[in-house]
């Protein structure tokens, strides 16, 4: 991986520490709140219990690919 240097005032390397979860580096903390800006689906991460966030991930991700693959086809229609 490459690495960069880059100069941040102590405030806001402050705050970017205080951002920073258990076993995130600093590069992981920086995509995940430019990340969070762009998406505001990621931006309600927060909003909602872990569990009940991964539940929604997965459920999207599954949906997409039935939608992808026709899987989602159902008895519905006979």
């Amino acid at each position: 991986m490459t690495q960069k240097t880059i100069s941040l005032s102590e405030d806001v390397y402050n705050l970017l520490k205080n951002e920073k979860r258990e076993g995130e580096s600093f590069s992981d903390v920086i995509e995940r709140l430019i990340t969070k800006k762009d998406n505001p689906w990621l931006s309600m991460q927060n909003k909602f219990d872990p569990e009940l966030w991964g539940n929604l991930k997965r459920n999207i991700k599954r949906i997409r690919n039935q939608n992808l693959t026709g899987d989602n086809l159902t008895n519905e229609n006979h």
